[in-house]
């Protein structure tokens, strides 16, 4: 998949779970609550930034999606460098596929990591809200990490293994596996079934596919939709998910309560191979609830900070 964002939200609460932390979605527990129709990738204002050096010039201000494969930059910045184009290539969405120019960039620098002579599609601003965005081709072996209390992100590079053990008292830990930077936690229930589940830093609110919301529906038939959502990637595709809620979501270490899901045929979904069995895809929403979050590419492991949070008293999973 080329570029991810689309505004999909999402979650958190729960109670009695031994070991576990618990909360509240995020948008609360009625459709009335949920974002309105339209809504979707024009919220990149609410991400946190990386400041994005191309070719000596900038900084550029780059939001961090982990869920594109692709690199994508602003078609005004590429003019604005004058960047040399080059072939039209296909980039997927989370909803559609278009076809987009490419420029080569001699040299990107971001965090303490540094990339050179390739090529990246182009998009107009006004569908990124962004000067760009950094995609897996650059994040995978990478440690992305979100701080929402102090209001910074950082990509840096992987924890040694000699500390990858250490775990703060605070702190869930979930072991992830994948290549090219699509992990994923196999660890993961919804309302009782076993979900594929991965994180999409470019999405603001949750998503499932059709395969989790016929399991759902199979395992409590008075499970149902209730609502539509009309939603927008950055390709400028448009597609209309279905809303329903869930009891529960429970990782290792994590639950939350009544959650409000949006279900639709999203290719992003198709681009990790998670079109057959039940996925769910962890948008910001349900990263804003902690204080810290970390991805660790190299290690395969997520990291959840629940100190001074939203996310309520400090925790310890012991099993992780």
């Amino acid at each position: 998949m080329g570029a991810s964002s689309l505004a999909l939200a999402s979650a958190a609460k729960a109670g009695g779970l031994p070991l576990l932390e618990t909360q509240r979605c995020a948008y609360g527990a009625s459709p009335a609550d949920l974002p309105s129709p339209m809504v979707a990738a024009k919220e990149v204002a609410n991400l946190l930034t990386v400041p994005v050096h191309i070719n000596g010039q900038g900084p550029y201000r780059f939001v961090v999606d982990t869920g594109a494969d692709r690199t994508v930059l602003a078609a005004e910045v590429a003019v604005e460098l004058g960047l040399v184009h080059g072939a039209r290539v296909l980039l997927n969405g989370v909803v559609q596929s278009r076809i987009a120019d490419t420029v080569s960039i001699r040299h990107l620098a971001f965090g303490s990591s540094a990339s050179g002579n390739f090529s990246v599609p182009t998009i107009p601003r006004s569908l990124l809200d962004a000067d760009g965005y950094l995609g897996l081709d650059f994040l995978d072996g990478h440690r992305v990490t979100f701080d929402f209390k102090g209001g910074l992100l950082q990509v840096s590079d992987s924890r040694p293994k000699f500390s990858a053990d250490w775990t703060r008292p605070s702190e869930a830990r979930i072991h992830t596996f994948g290549s090219s930077g699509h992990l994923r936690s196999l660890d993961c229930r919804v309302d009782g079934v076993s979900t594929a589940a991965f994180v999409d830093s470019g999405a603001e609110v949750s998503a499932a596919n059709a395969p989790l919301l016929a399991a759902l529906s199979r395992r409590n038939p008075s499970f149902g939709v209730v609502g539509d959502m009309e939603l927008i990637d950055i390709t400028g595709g448009q597609i209309q998910g279905k809303v329903a809620m869930v009891k529960q979501i429970r990782l290792p270490g994590l639950a939350f309560d009544d959650c409000p899901l949006v279900i639709a045929n999203f290719q992003v979904f198709k681009a990790w191979g998670l079109t057959r069995s039940p996925a769910l895809l962890l948008g910001m929403n349900v990263l804003r609830q902690f204080s810290r979050v970390s991805i660790d590419y190299r290690l395969k492991e997520l990291r959840f900070d629940l100190a001074s949070s939203s996310a309520g008293n400090a925790f310890r999973d012991s099993t992780a």
